[in-house]
């Protein structure tokens, strides 16, 4: 029995003593916060392809690292400002809209009631004129940033909000909150009344689904003949809500002028 005893402690020991070799072989070659992610992932289950992005991004994306040296760097094949701190080139959403944003005014810049601009204004072009012959004020479509349901509807702006499914803990360290509200403006025809939204309040949605096409259709302006998506990210765990910069939730800059953007659909 004593020896039983002895063996099983010679045993724990070593397996112990095992587990601090590889600590401190973790810690000297990929850091202490990397090899938090780690254990992390492995303790909880986590997703193990995300926790290893976030441990060695750069090996994931070799490709990109090649572009490093020009003026914007790519992000899943769009453009991504350097200015953005992207721990995982994964981000938690996706590029709603394809476009370009040519107005300083309309980059995201802050919440509404200090005069500011709550989101990004996605423009189909340069010129904002609709793509499609047979309506002026249709643009490029539309796709959920998120998994989540349709919250609210407003067709007089061509409004669609859609509460997000909670955002893995994982980007914790790189979100100001993982639970939020994605909104998408001016999705219907200023002239023709026609409305370019394609969901339900109450539907529940995927990322990356069709849920309408850009437009012109403004309540606040109703001259208004540009044709584009207003989309803005809030935090829903505030009451009012607080609009927050969407450029880490979807791995693009919204606060760069002339800034490209590619929708990311599936």
């Amino acid at each position: 029995m004593k020896n039983t005893v002895n063996n099983t402690l010679k045993f724990v020991f070593i397996i112990i003593i095992g587990i601090l070799i590889c600590l401190t072989i973790s810690f000297i070659s990929i850091g202490f916060n990397k090899t938090k992610i780690a254990i992390k992932a492995l303790l909880n289950r986590d997703n193990y392809s995300f926790s290893y992005k976030l441990i060695e991004p750069r090996k994931q994306h070799t490709n990109h690292d090649n572009e490093s040296n020009n003026n914007s760097t790519k992000v899943l094949g769009v453009f991504k400002s350097r200015n953005i701190i992207d721990k995982t080139s994964n981000p938690s959403l996706i590029i709603p809209s394809s476009g370009i944003a040519p107005r300083a005014q309309f980059l995201y810049t802050g919440p509404l009631k200090e005069g500011k601009h709550e989101g990004i204004d996605i423009w189909t072009n340069y010129k904002g004129s609709g793509i499609d012959t047979n309506s002026y004020g249709k643009g490029n479509p539309v796709y959920s940033a998120c998994d989540g349901y349709v919250r609210n509807i407003w067709e007089e702006n061509g409004d669609v909000s859609i509460i997000c499914d909670p955002i893995d803990p994982l980007y914790k360290d790189v979100l100001p909150s993982l639970k939020v509200k994605t909104l998408y403006g001016h999705m219907a025809d200023q002239f023709s009344n026609e409305v370019y939204i394609y969901v339900k309040e109450g539907q529940e949605v995927k990322q990356g689904e069709l849920i309408g096409h850009q437009g012109n259709r403004c309540y606040w302006s109703p001259r208004n003949i540009i044709v584009h998506l207003h989309f803005a990210v809030y935090d829903i765990r505030t009451a009012p809500q607080i609009p927050l910069d969407p450029s880490p939730y979807i791995g693009v800059s919204c606060t760069t002028l002339n800034q490209k953007f590619t929708a990311q659909e599936k």
